[in-house]
C-alpha cells in the first residue's frame, strides 16, 4: 500500500514539476519577445490565413494557447481584430497547442533527454541570477525548459505497469470493454481531468503515458485526446457570465471549435487510429504510441481547423445570434481578460491587468455621458429616476473594479517580473485608483442633480449654460484620456493638450464661483441653487484633475501608457 501511494505521488510530483517548467519557460520567452509578439499579432492577424499561422507559430514558441487567445481576444474588445480573425487565430493556436505532444513523445520516449535537463539548469542559473533584466529571461527560458522535461521524465519512468497492479489494471479493462460507451466515457474523463489541473499539456501527457505502459488501448488514449480538446475551452466558458460580449463569443468561438472537431472526430475514431497506427510501424513500442498520440492530437487540430477556416465569416454571424449585445451589457461587473489559471505568468498578468484598465477608462467615459444626458431631464419623467439608478450602478461598479483588479495585481509575483512590467504594476495601482475616483465625481454630479429637482430648484438659463460649457469640455478631456490610454506612447504634446485642458476647467470654475456670488447678492437666484449649482460645476472639475493624474501615472512608467495588445 506505501509503494503504491509513493507510485502516485511521484507521479503527480512530475506531471506538477513538467506543468511548472512550462509556466518558467513561458514567463521567460514573454519577458524575450513579448513585446515583438504582440506588434506582429496585430499586423499579421488581419488576415485569417495569416492570423492562422501565426497563432500557431506563437503558440508553439509560447507553450501556452490560452495566451495567444488572450492577446486576440484583447485586439477584438478594441476593434483592432474582428471576431472573424480572432477565429482564425484560435484555430491556429489550437494547432499550435499540439508540439507539447510531440515534444514529449520525441524526447521523453523515443530519444530520451532527461539527462540534459541538470546541464540545462546549470547554463541557465548564471543568466537568472544576472541584474541586467534582458539576461534574467534567458535564464527562465533554460531552467523552465530543463523543469518542463525533468518533469515529464520523472513522469515516465515511474509510470508502472500494468503487471504490478493487476487488481487495478482489470478495472481499466472493464472500462474500456464498453465498446463505444467506453469511447464516450474516456472523452468525459479527459473533459473533467482538463478542467481539474487547467491544462491540456498535462492530460495529454497522462494519455501518452497510460497507452505506451499498456494500461489502456491506443483507441481510449484518442478518446482522452478529444475529451482534452474539449476540456480545455470549457473553463473560460464557466467564466464567461463575468465576461464581455466579445470575451464570450471568443470564447463560444474556441468551444464550437472543439465540439465540432469532436463530432469527426468520434464519428472517426477507429479508422483515423487504425491509420495512425499503421503509420508509425506495425510493433507498437512505448515510442511508437506516444508518436501516435502525438500524431492523432495534431490531426485532430489540423484537420478542424482546414475544414472550418473557410467558414469563419459564418462562424461569427452564428455567434452573434447566439450571443447578441445587450444595451446594459455594460452594466456589470466585467473582467474580461483576468482570468488566472495554472499556466498563467507574471508578466501575461500585467496585460490582463492593463487591459482591463483600459476598459474601466471606456467605463468611466461612458458613466460620464449618462450623467451629462441625466442633467438634462426632467424630474417628472421615468427615466430620469431609472437614469439615476443606472449611474448609481455605475459607481457601484466602479468601486468593485477597482477592489478586484488591486486585488488581482496583488496576486502578481513581483520577484519574476522584468523592471520595466514592476514599473507598469506600480502605474497601474494609482490609474485603477483614479478611475474610481472619476466614478465618484460622476455620481456626486449626478446626486446634485437630484437635490436640486427635489428642493424645487430650477437653474436659470446662464447656470444651464455654465454647466453644460462645463460638462462639455470634462467630455472633450475624458474622450482624450480614453484615446491616449490606448497610444503607444505620451509625448509631451499630448500632455501638453491635457494639461491646457485643465487649466481651461480651472479658470472656468473660478470665474464661475466668483460670478456665482455676486449673483446671490443681486437676487439672480437663490443660495440654495448657487450652492448645487457650483458642486455641479466643481463636480466637472474634480474629474478633469484625476484625468491628468491617470495620464500622469501612465507618463512615469518609463514613458509608456497602457495599450491594448
Amino acid at each position: 500500500m506505501g509503494h503504491a501511494i509513493l507510485d502516485i505521488l511521484t507521479l503527480l510530483g512530475g506531471l506538477s514539476l513538467c506543468i511548472y517548467g512550462m509556466t518558467v519557460m513561458s514567463e521567460g520567452i514573454l519577458k524575450l519577445f513579448g513585446a515583438q509578439i504582440r506588434a506582429s499579432l496585430r499586423t499579421l492577424s488581419k488576415h485569417r490565413i495569416a492570423g492562422f499561422w501565426f497563432g500557431d507559430w506563437v503558440t508553439m514558441l509560447i507553450q501556452s494557447s490560452s495566451a495567444a487567445i488572450m492577446m486576440a481576444v484583447g485586439f477584438v474588445s478594441t476593434g483592432m481584430l474582428t471576431i472573424s480573425q480572432s477565429i482564425a487565430l484560435i484555430m491556429g493556436a489550437n494547432v499550435g497547442t499540439t508540439i507539447t505532444a510531440w515534444v514529449v513523445a520525441l524526447f521523453g520516449y523515443s530519444m530520451p533527454v532527461g539527462y540534459l535537463a541538470v546541464p540545462l539548469i546549470l547554463f541557465g542559473m548564471p543568466f537568472y541570477f544576472f541584474s541586467n533584466v534582458r539576461r534574467k529571461p534567458v535564464g527562465e527560458t533554460l531552467i523552465g525548459i530543463a523543469l518542463m522535461i525533468l518533469g515529464f521524465t520523472l513522469f515516465i519512468e515511474h509510470m508502472p505497469l500494468p503487471s504490478d497492479y493487476s487488481s487495478l489494471y482489470s478495472q481499466f479493462e472493464f472500462l474500456s470493454g464498453w465498446s463505444f460507451g467506453s469511447v464516450l466515457l474516456f472523452v468525459v474523463i479527459g473533459i473533467l481531468f482538463t478542467i481539474l489541473l487547467q491544462s491540456s499539456a498535462a492530460t495529454i501527457i497522462l494519455s501518452m503515458a497510460l497507452c505506451a505502459s499498456g494500461w489502456i488501448s491506443f483507441y481510449m488514449a484518442a478518446a482522452l485526446v478529444i475529451g482534452d480538446n474539449v476540456g480545455t475551452t470549457l473553463t473560460p466558458i464557466f467564466g464567461s457570465d463575468k465576461a464581455n460580449v466579445t470575451a464570450r463569443r471568443a470564447s463560444y468561438a474556441h468551444l464550437f471549435f472543439n465540439l465540432f472537431g469532436m463530432v469527426w472526430a468520434l464519428a472517426l475514431l477507429y479508422p483515423v487510429a487504425d491509420m495512425i497506427l499503421g503509420l508509425v510501424g506495425s510493433i507498437t513500442t512505448p515510442a511508437s504510441l506516444a508518436l501516435g498520440i502525438a500524431a492523432y492530437h495534431t490531426l485532430f487540430n489540423l484537420l478542424t481547423s482546414f475544414l472550418l477556416i473557410g467558414f469563419v465569416r459564418q462562424i461569427d454571424g452564428l455567434l452573434q445570434k447566439l450571443i447578441p449585445v445587450n444595451s446594459e451589457d455594460d452594466e456589470e461587473v466585467h473582467l474580461s481578460f483576468i482570468h488566472g489559471g495554472i499556466l498563467s505568468t507574471s508578466e501575461l498578468s500585467v496585460e490582463e491587468a492593463r487591459k482591463e484598465a483600459v476598459l474601466f477608462g471606456e467605463r468611466c467615459m461612458r458613466m460620464l455621458q449618462l450623467t451629462d444626458e441625466f442633467v438634462h431631464m426632467s424630474h417628472t419623467s421615468d427615466a430620469f429616476a431609472h437614469a439615476f439608478s443606472r449611474i448609481e450602478k455605475y459607481e457601484k461598479i466602479t468601486d468593485r473594479l477597482e477592489l478586484e483588479i488591486v486585488r488581482y495585481l496583488n496576486s502578481v509575483d513581483r520577484s519574476s517580473l522584468s523592471e520595466h512590467m514592476a514599473s507598469r504594476v506600480l502605474s497601474l495601482y494609482k490609474v485603477v485608483d483614479e478611475l474610481e475616483s472619476i466614478g465618484d465625481s460622476c455620481y456626486n454630479i449626478a446626486r446634485a442633480v437630484v437635490r436640486s429637482k427635489e428642493a424645487g430648484v430650477v437653474f436659470i438659463k446662464m447656470q444651464n449654460n455654465n454647466i453644460d460649457r462645463m460638462l462639455e469640455l470634462t467630455k472633450e478631456a475624458m474622450s482624450q484620456m480614453v484615446q491616449l490610454i490606448q497610444k503607444r506612447e505620451l509625448t509631451q504634446a499630448d500632455m501638453y493638450r491635457i494639461y491646457n485642458q485643465e487649466d481651461l476647467v480651472n479658470n472656468l470654475r473660478n470665474l464661475y464661483r466668483d460670478q456665482n456670488i455676486g449673483n446671490i447678492q443681486a437676487g439672480y437666484y437663490s443660495f440654495q441653487s448657487g450652492v448645487l449649482y457650483m458642486e455641479i460645476i466643481s463636480g466637472c472639475e474634480n474629474v478633469c484633475d484625476y484625468i491628468v493624474n491617470v495620464l500622469e501615472a501612465l507618463a512615469e512608467q518609463n514613458a509608456e501608457p497602457i495599450e491594448i495588445d
